[in-house]
This record gives C-alpha cells, sequence and structure tokens, in this order.
C-alpha cells in the first residue's frame, strides 16, 4: 500500500485557501471600497423665481432668489447675468466682500428688474464659493423671464431630450 507525503496534506490546504483568497471577487476587496461611484450634491441649493408686479403696492416685478445651505460655505460669491435689455438692481446681493453661509442656513434677495421693451429674457444666477476643506466650486441657475410675451405652447424641457412618441400600429415612413 502506497502512502501519501505529509507535506503534500499540509500543502493542498494552504494551497486551496491562498486561491480562493486570490479568487475572491474584486469588488469584495478592501482597497475598492475606496471608489465610490454615486457623487454627492453640491452644498448650496439656489432657487430662482420671477415675481409679478404688484401694483397695488407699488412693487415692480422681481427676481426672488433663494440660497440654502446643507454644509458650511466660505467665500460665497453671487451675480445676477441679465440681457442688455433688462435692468436689475442686485446691488443688495453683490456687494461687499464674500460671504458664508452655515450648514442649514438659507437667504432670499428680492431683486426688482424692468425691461426696456417686451420679450423673453434669460437670467441666470451664478455663485462660487469654497468648503471648508478648500475645495472650490462654481455653480449656477437660470430662467426665462417674459415681459409683455406669452409663453410658446407646449412643455418647455430646458434643453432635455425629447422624442415624439408614435403608436406602433402607425408606423411612420
Amino acid at each position: 500500500m502506497r502512502r501519501t507525503p505529509r507535506f503534500l496534506v499540509v500543502a493542498l490546504p494552504v494551497v486551496l485557501v491562498v486561491a480562493a483568497l486570490w479568487l475572491h471577487p474584486a469588488s469584495s476587496r478592501p482597497h475598492s471600497a475606496a471608489h465610490t461611484t454615486v457623487e454627492p450634491t453640491l452644498p448650496l441649493t439656489l432657487d430662482l423665481q420671477a415675481v409679478a408686479a404688484d401694483p397695488a403696492r407699488g412693487l415692480p416685478p422681481r427676481l426672488q432668489a433663494t440660497l440654502g445651505a446643507s454644509g458650511d460655505l466660505q467665500d460665497l460669491n453671487l451675480s445676477l447675468v441679465v440681457p442688455e435689455a433688462l435692468s436689475a438692481d442686485a446691488a443688495e446681493m453683490e456687494s461687499g466682500p464674500p460671504g458664508s453661509l452655515r450648514a442649514g442656513e438659507n437667504r432670499t434677495y428680492s431683486i426688482p428688474i424692468q425691461a426696456k421693451r417686451a420679450g423673453a429674457f434669460p437670467i441666470r444666477l451664478e455663485a462660487s464659493f469654497r468648503l471648508p476643506d478648500g475645495r472650490l466650486f462654481h455653480t449656477q441657475q437660470g430662467i426665462i423671464w417674459r415681459n409683455g410675451a406669452t409663453a410658446p405652447q407646449g412643455q418647455h424641457h430646458a434643453g432635455a431630450y425629447e422624442w415624439m412618441g408614435v403608436p406602433v400600429d402607425e408606423p411612420q415612413p
């Protein structure tokens, strides 16, 4: 009767354990946990809305800009970009040294606007800020303000892709 060598009895389980660890899926290895695939959201939200004129109170049309911070922000700079045919008094929002917002803080600005002619005007609010760890971000929010112009028929998708749906029983050439 032939006997198995002792080193083979000891080496075979060691080789099998090493092979099992080596063939383990990459997603469960510790070094792959540092590579996240979900991008975080910005800690600043910008909301820009057009508010109609209120002749009873003598208020002109205005923009309402609301800022919300979900984290601490430093060196916050705001600027309002308007076309030449539109004037906006954003001095309150744009004046002074860079500001800061604390986590959970909201700030609202009311900006009077006046158009020199009727039409649709693109308005953009730009913001740049620095996080406590030193990273610098720049973001913006925009709207189309209509003065004496009606909105076009249908929906406005703000640059999103749109495909026309065709019923299956009516193929198009």
